[in-house]
């Protein structure tokens, strides 16, 4: 678990940087984003695609962050 100052633009792949990345365990095609939608008037949950970001460079997975975001990032499973 880490937390991060918010910062103006900041991205998935920012705020994986500054963690150093997916741990060995980590399901990163499994990670998801917690966002308090106020249009909605709840939190959301969004799907990210962290491993094929990291690995495969795939700029689509790259999502802007806003404050309050929470990631979460499930083990694999064996």
């Amino acid at each position: 678990p880490a937390a991060l100052p918010y910062r103006s633009g900041m991205t998935i792949l920012d705020a994986m940087i500054a963690v150093g990345g997916l741990g060995e365990f980590a399901a990163g095609n499994r990670a998801t984003l917690s966002r308090f939608e106020p249009e909605a008037g709840k939190s959301v949950l969004y799907a990210l695609r962290l491993k094929d970001l990291l690995n495969k460079g795939d700029s689509t997975a790259n999502v802007a962050l806003k404050p309050g975001d929470t990631i979460s990032i499930p083990e694999s499973r064996f």
